[in-house]
């Protein structure tokens, strides 16, 4: 029995008011290229309906572009090949079909499906690219139980851990499915960019067991042994399976992961850990989204719609005595630093200055960029990987000293205050009152005003010995973009 929307809601609201944080008007905060605007009139206006506000303000930011490249670059990180093994064009043409799923909205299922029934080439079919990095049956089965089993089959790779469910028998009967995947072409011999495979079914690949050397039948886990025709390839009943609406693993693998993204956190963590001794933190809740999101069609947008539309993601980040400790249960909202491309576009945003990158076209975003080969020491210091030596995973979401002392002394971002053409000249040289260079700073960097202190402290700074109405404008530009409001999502 699939839940209403009613009761889906109501599991998300479910914690207790007593221990939950304070509600925010999310939509306030959220940084993007206009979210400085006042887009929206002021909730406590009369005849002002919050709740309609909320959606069709989440409509928006779900159909502006940077959708798609956002989503695109977050499955290019989960499966990150590698690009001196699959070389430059490679990962280009699988960037490139990345970003056109997403803006078309492709259904789940059916973008699972595509990945794993790929075939083509790895210069014109971008799922094959996966399968020119992943070559192995092996390799193949680690990185796809882990997306979309949200399991990590590998640890019964070499042997069965005794308090675990998976052992030996499930890695190699699941490897089955993948060993009639064939390749023909150049290989991975030099020169690498320019090595073009074509990649195709054909029967009689064997995977055998490492220890008993028997030849495995393809085999889901927990699911039944696929005896596939002898022209018939084995990987369709396995998307089959997958895709199917009462599997137990691809629909809360996939709420699990997109519900990290809004919170911080999965209801299961690590996002691909689901395990017997690694428990959801909220099974009704889960249970519940997944059953919405498979009945919706496997929508993306709709589940994110569903969960930006909850009062758990309206609760506030500051705690109270109650929910100071808590890190797991969501009774408050965790504060995270936004990732690279979209702090680096905020940056961009606020100074009125962007930045150039190599091989994209003019007046590219970061949130564009589709190689880390593409230079940038601000992407660098704030972790994006390097796809020639990092695992396709999660990023790392810590902030470091680097981090912060990139932001307090980067060239570049000195550069961007004191341009011409950016924002703190412009507010410099405009007639505007300190305090209304300082709001406009605000309204601009986090997205709302000063209070009476902040805007005393700010003004302060025009008073200064020695300073200039361009040199106290960069100065507080600086300031906030260097807080700990601007970096985090909050």
């Amino acid at each position: 029995m699939l839940p209403t929307p009613d009761e889906v809601r109501e599991l998300l609201g479910a914690e207790r008011t007593y221990l939950a944080g304070g509600k925010v008007r999310k939509w306030e905060s959220e940084k993007g290229d206009d979210s400085h605007l006042p887009t929206f009139p002021p909730a406590h206006l009369p005849g002002t309906n919050y709740v309609t506000l909320r959606r069709t303000f989440i409509d928006r930011l779900l159909s502006r572009p940077e959708y798609a490249d956002y989503w695109a670059n977050k499955w290019a990180d989960l499966l990150r090949p590698n690009p001196d093994r699959v070389g430059v064009k490679s990962v280009f043409v699988l960037d490139q079909w990345l970003r056109d799923s997403f803006r078309q909205n492709k259904p789940y299922d059916e973008f699972v499906r595509e990945i794993l029934l790929a075939e083509g080439t790895n210069h014109r079919d971008g799922p094959a690219v996966i399968y020119r990095d992943r070559r192995e049956p092996a390799e193949l089965t680690t990185i796809f139980s882990q997306l979309f089993l949200g399991t990590r089959l590998e640890c019964a790779r070499c042997h069965h851990h005794p308090n675990e469910k998976w052992a030996q028998d499930d890695f190699y009967q699941f490897a089955a499915f993948f060993g009639t995947v064939k390749q023909k072409g150049a290989g991975l011999s030099p020169p690498i960019s320019a090595g073009t495979e074509t990649f195709y079914f054909a029967p009689g690949g064997a995977v055998k067991h490492p220890v008993t050397g028997e030849v495995m039948l393809p085999r889901a886990p927990d699911g039944p042994a696929t005896r596939s025709g002898e022209g018939t390839d084995p990987r369709r009943a396995l998307a089959d399976w997958l895709i199917a609406p009462d599997n137990p693993f691809f629909a809360r693998a996939a709420v699990n992961r997109v519900w990290a993204v809004f919170f911080g956190r999965g209801l299961v963590e690590p996002v691909d850990d689901f395990r017997i001794s690694n428990p959801c933190v909220n099974p009704a809740l889960l249970s519940a989204l997944a059953d919405d999101f498979v009945k919706h069609g496997y929508d993306l947008k709709h589940l994110m719609r569903t969960i930006m539309e909850s009062r758990l993601y309206q609760l506030s980040s500051t705690p109270n005595e109650f929910n100071l400790a808590d890190t797991r249960t969501f009774s408050r909202a965790y504060r995270r630093r936004l990732s690279a491309e979209v702090l680096l576009d905020a940056v961009n945003d606020v100074t009125g200055v962007p930045d150039t990158f190599a091989g994209t076209p003019i007046g590219s975003r970061s949130m564009q960029t589709w190689s880390y080969k593409i230079e940038s020491q601000f992407l660098d210091a704030f972790s994006r990987p390097n796809p020639s030596t990092d695992c396709p995973c999660e990023r790392d979401k810590e902030m470091s000293v680097v981090q912060s002392l990139h932001l307090m002394n980067s060239k570049n971002l000195q550069t961007k205050l004191s341009n011409p053409s950016g924002r703190a000249h412009k507010l410099a040289e405009s007639n505007k009152l300190p305090a209304e260079i300082v709001a406009d700073l605000y309204l601009a960097t986090l997205s709302r005003l000063p209070n009476a202190e902040e805007l005393q402290v700010a003004t302060a700074a025009y008073n200064a010995p020695d300073s200039t109405r361009q040199s106290a404008t960069e100065d507080v530009c600086w300031a906030l973009l260097n807080s700990a409001e601007f970096v985090l999502n909050h």
